[in-house]
């Protein structure tokens, strides 16, 4: 089971909306930005809709968000004035950009020569980018350098998949979805 939710973040919440839980103020109270505040109580509601109201959310090793229900992963992302949240009954990764962002000028730092070749779709720079994204978040692992540990393995233009992995690891899937004109989504798993 793997279920994405992609949905607008709002300018501002309500008092009286019943899923923000007073630890979910609290936590995002951490945030000087108003704009980060209302991110975070974003994907915090999304998840406390679905899996309820007092679902005990904390964070891992690494600072990924995680919930205390058996078999119950999740992965969160923000960006594109939405939130991403991938929740599944395995270890998952998502990440959400904005499709308009100039990531040609930067792809040298995060794609390999092979991975440049791999399509010549006007988008492939940062569907590579959200990609390795999501793979980053999947591996729950710091420091990863982006162009030389996690590698692209094949892509499959018709069904926008690719297959990738992070040297020495076990190969994952990533499902690549454009959402409108311009916000591209991730979300990596393995099979």
């Amino acid at each position: 089971m793997r279920r994405l939710f992609v949905e607008e973040i709002p300018w501002a919440y309500a008092c009286c909306d019943t899923l923000i839980t007073a630890e979910d103020v609290a936590s995002a109270s951490r945030f000087q930005n108003e704009r980060r505040r209302n991110e975070h109580l974003a994907w915090r509601r999304v998840v406390r809709r679905e899996l309820g109201r007092n679902i005990s959310i904390g964070y891992n090793e690494v600072g990924a968000p995680v919930v205390e229900c058996p078999d119950t992963y999740i992965s969160v992302a923000h960006g594109a004035g939405c939130v991403a949240v991938a929740i599944s009954d395995s270890r998952v990764g998502v990440d959400i950009e904005r499709a308009d962002r100039d990531f040609g000028s930067v792809s040298s730092r995060y794609m390999s020569e092979q991975e440049v070749q791999m399509s010549q779709n006007g988008l492939w720079a940062a569907k590579v980018w959200c990609a390795k994204e999501a793979l980053y978040k999947l591996y729950g692992r710091r420091g990863v350098e982006l162009r030389e540990e996690l590698i692209i393995e094949s892509y499959d233009e018709d069904n926008e998949q690719l297959r990738a992995r992070m040297v020495g690891q076990a190969t994952a899937v990533v499902d690549i979805e454009l959402r409108g004109d311009n916000v591209i989504v991730a979300v990596a798993y393995f099979e």
